[in-house]
């Protein structure tokens, strides 16, 4: 650069790069939570953020941050940032931008006021967005849900992603939501399959990427299963171009060659899983021997005991098969003599069951189903059952298809095989959640279930659900909409939905008029939305411009940083602080990190005047609701916080002397100085300067704190399940269904028959690198600038080359994608031809496609994926089947 531009960028910046003040954060444009610090100059009197690094104390990221992380502080000078509260303009229509600017106390009162005119009780309000669900705002936003007696929650992330995804994992691990709970040891595996997942690594996750990197340098084989080279198979050492949704038929394959030749950690089989439980025959089937308490939990399960040749009982809830219930030792056996009998009944061990279910699903047969030769399968199932450690990638976001849950199931089953859970290697646990686990094994012993947030695993939603789901839990008597849904459903016969977890099910009913529940109308007259945008990333778009539309919504209210898609339906506009504007309330695990570690977020600059925290929102809804006093008591049951403290803290709030964040932060600082032994000035002093502070390595947690070998998971039994005890208690409820079989199973996509017209395609959609959730960062100039210069590469519709070419189609011609079985359903966009794509399928980022013309750096650029996707749920927990559909190309 010459001597002159470095003057005017000197006198641009205002002071020297030496000047600069380093403020530790959290990222917020994914939720692999990364530790940054932010780089703040003062300009002309005011604090102004000029770089994003990672933060170099982070066992997560290990100082490294993506192209988005960096290029956050972008969205803080947003020319389109919400600065003030906006309330629509009387006679203007929802769908248009017509809004004038209002104080908080303006807002409040038009809030207030319409829920009085339009007398909207608790169970008539609906909470959306990603609070409900994400580790930050979870303790407030459950918590002002239930005091408030708002039943109904609709989580983003679970519908899309956890729930319809993880909770496969889940059944047979027992964790929930692996983002948070789960750390692949990537850099310690000599062996790694990747499934229906870019965006894990490539496209999200630095922490993970940071972690395959160093796989790579250490020579691991990576193979990757995916339609398309993305950025990840192109990284791979063997890319297969599997058809799409059939990456289930490729594990049942893997499953049936492993167990067959004997590849499995057999001592792991037999110690930490249900392998050697013993099924009873029962009217043609087989279900498990055990016995359970009051509750309907296992008190006991059997097993053959190759010691005593006996059949014995083991401890129902128990980290390991060696030892029966009077504490004796044992050694179970996965193949039973012939002839054992229980009370004359036939036996069989569940790895008797699966060698049986899994005859089918020979290589031969996945080779059909998958387009991938059967030499191929069986030499990939060989490698991964004989190369220690192995690993199967965990997985990034569900949806998909309605067998998505069944995949990430087998995945899970894989990786078990390969004795990787909680292993060097394999999938490591987070330190929270083995902290977690320890807490919940002292609480049961002492006869109390502690707080419910800090419940491991699959416990939490179990019990969160339960809550929201039992009529009985209100004291209005009226259950999550979807539950109405369900119940509407059966009465009138049709299939319905049996875990409808925190999900939109039913509120289009609902708003319409159309949902009963006791013989009266069960509506929803109000929706609150924070950092949500279902009119772009829900299915289909015109199904939420018929909701937030519908007369019968007489309230709609945005909390947000930026005018997305949806605020312009909005009746009332909250101007929320962005992630490098706001302290934090409360102090935070270090994400997945196997390492015990603390961090929170520091104001690093100054936010609009008049934008506000989620945290001083919903004290002030609270207080305007009439139920601060509940809601302080519920916060401090769901976080295992103090009470008084929270008391205390908040009445300072009330006289001024603070907000209502740095109240709740107080009492954060206060409840982890005490567990931390130190003080609260000592604790955010060192955090101030670190942004993270590291308590104990994950090798020291792992000495008597490992998941199996000295602790029990958290599923029904708490060994690993490879027959699910949950999924059985479905069929047990709602009969028998192909989604929640027990067992080993597999469910084709719905396009598996389609015969394709030559202009027709399988659809699948991804993540790109510039792009990791639409609603944070789509609008930033630097990543559009990025996403500019690949072009339809990033904004348009991959296409085979040489079958793009028997088509006439070149780089660059706009075309129309069209919904094959839905031809209402379409969308514009721009060829890209390649090679890098199977010639049956096409491709499209998903992150695109914002209209609102305010957001001037995103609109118009790339397809909007929820224009292609009709509404159209599975029959387990109503995850979108968003690939379930070919589409067709009509130039």
């Amino acid at each position: 650069m010459n001597p002159r531009k470095v003057e005017e960028v000197k006198k641009k910046q205002g002071s020297s790069s030496r000047e600069v003040e380093w403020v530790p954060t959290i990222c917020n444009f994914c939720s692999t939570v990364c530790n940054l610090k932010v780089g703040v100059k003062e300009v002309n009197g005011k604090k102004v953020a000029v770089k994003i690094e990672g933060n170099e104390n982070s066992p997560l990221n290990r100082g490294k941050a993506c192209a988005r992380g960096q290029a956050g502080f972008h969205q803080t000078y947003d020319k389109a940032r919400l600065t003030t509260p906006l309330i629509r303009v009387p006679g203007s229509k929802r769908g248009e931008w017509n809004f004038k600017p209002a104080t908080w106390e303006e807002v409040y009162s038009y809030i207030m006021q319409k829920m009085q005119e339009h007398q909207i009780m608790p169970w008539e309000i609906t909470m959306m967005g990603g609070w409900t669900s994400c580790v930050f705002y979870m303790p407030l936003a459950l918590g002002f849900a239930i005091a408030n007696g708002i039943p109904n929650i609709v989580a983003a992330p679970m519908q899309q992603c956890v729930a319809s995804g993880h909770l496969g994992t889940d059944m047979v691990t027992g964790n929930f939501n692996v983002h948070d709970e789960v750390l692949a040891d990537f850099e310690n595996a000599r062996y790694i399959i990747f499934s229906m997942t870019n965006s894990g690594v490539a496209a999200a996750s630095t922490s993970r990427l940071v972690r395959l990197a160093e796989a790579k340098k250490r020579g691991a084989k990576i193979v990757v299963l995916d339609p398309r080279l993305s950025e990840l198979a192109a990284k791979a050492d063997e890319w297969l171009p599997i058809k799409p949704g059939t990456d289930s038929a490729f594990f049942l394959a893997m499953i049936h060659v492993i167990l067959r030749r004997g590849l499995f950690e057999r001592e792991y089989v037999v110690k930490h899983t249900n392998m050697p439980f013993l099924m009873v025959e029962h009217q043609g089937m087989f279900v498990p021997l055990m016995e359970q308490n009051e509750q309907g939990y296992p008190k006991a399960f059997f097993v053959y005991d190759e010691i005593s040749g006996e059949i014995r009982k083991i401890p129902g809830y128990f980290n390991h098969n060696y030892t029966d219930v009077d504490g004796k030792g044992i050694r179970p056996v996965l193949t039973l003599p012939e002839g054992v009998t229980f009370n004359g009944q036939k036996l069989k061990t569940v790895f008797e069951l699966l060698i049986e279910q899994s005859a089918p699903y020979t290589p031969e047969w996945a080779s059909e189903e998958t387009g991938i030769p059967a030499e191929t399968i069986e030499r990939i199932a060989v490698e991964f059952g004989t190369i220690r450690p192995a690993m199967m990638d965990p997985g990034w976001h569900g949806a998909r298809y309605e067998n998505v849950i069944n995949t990430r199931r087998l995945q899970a089953m894989l990786q078990a095989l390969v004795g990787g859970i909680d292993t060097v290697g394999g999938w490591l646990m987070s330190a929270e959640y083995r902290e977690k686990i320890m807490l919940a094994m002292e609480k049961m012993k002492a006869g109390d279930e502690g707080p419910v947030l800090y419940l491991p695993g699959i416990q939490f939603p179990l019990k969160a659900s339960g809550i929201l789901f039992d009529p009985n839990s209100w004291y209005h008597g009226h259950p999550h909409y979807a539950i109405a849904k369900v119940m509407q459903d059966k009465a009138e016969g049709k299939e319905t939905i049996v875990f409808p977890a925190f999900s939109d099910y039913g509120l289009k009913e609902a708003v319409e008029g159309k949902l009963m529940f006791n013989g009266e109308p069960y509506r929803i007259k109000a929706i609150i939305l924070n950092a949500s945008n279902p009119i772009r990333h829900y299915y289909p778009e015109s199904r939420w411009q018929e909701i937030l539309t519908n007369p019968n919504l007489a309230l709609v209210v945005a909390i947000d940083v930026l005018p997305s898609d949806t605020t312009l339906y909005a009746d009332v506009i909250l101007p929320n602080l962005n992630y490098i504007e706001r302290d934090e309330p409360f102090i935070y695990g270090a994400g997945p990190s196997p390492d015990l570690a603390y961090t929170t977020r520091f104001k690093a600059v100054d936010g609009p005047e008049q934008a506000k925290g989620t945290t001083d929102i919903l004290f002030e809804f609270a207080i305007g609701f009439g139920n601060l006093e509940k809601f302080m008591a519920t916060v401090a049951a769901l976080a295992g916080f103090d009470h008084e403290d929270i008391k205390q803290e908040v009445g300072k709030a009330l006289e001024g002397k603070q907000t209502f964040t740095r109240a709740m932060r107080n009492v954060s600082f206060k409840h982890y100085a005490k567990m931390l032994k130190t003080t609260p000035e000592k604790l955010e002093k060192e955090m101030r300067e670190k942004g993270v502070i590291l308590v104990e390595t994950k090798e020291h947690l792992m000495e008597d704190g490992t998941l199996l070998k000295h602790l029990p998971v958290p599923t029904m039994s708490g060994r690993l399940e490879f027959y699910s005890y949950l999924m059985a208690g479905f069929v047990q409820m709602y009969g028998y269904q192909k989604n929640w079989d027990p067992g080993l199973v597999y469910i084709p996509p719905e396009t598996k028959d389609v015969k394709l017209a030559a202009n027709e395609f399988h659809f699948i959609y991804g993540k790109v690198p510039t792009v990791s959730y639409a609603s944070t960062n789509s609008n930033n100039p630097l990543l559009m600038a990025l996403s500019k210069v690949k072009g339809g590469k990033f904004l348009g519709v991959w296409v085979n080359r040489k079958k793009g070419k028997s088509l006439n189609l070149k780089d660059g011609d706009v075309v129309v994608l069209e919904n094959a079985q839905n031809p209402e359903y379409s969308a514009k966009a721009v060829v890209f031809l390649t090679e890098m794509i199977r010639p049956d399928t096409v491709f499209i980022s998903s992150s695109f496609g914002t209209k609102n013309p305010l957001l001037e750096n995103a609109a118009g650029m790339g397809i909007p994926l929820n224009n292609l996707v009709p509404y159209k749920v599975e029959p387990f927990v109503t995850g979108f089947k968003s690939q379930e559909f070919t589409v067709r190309i009509i130039k």
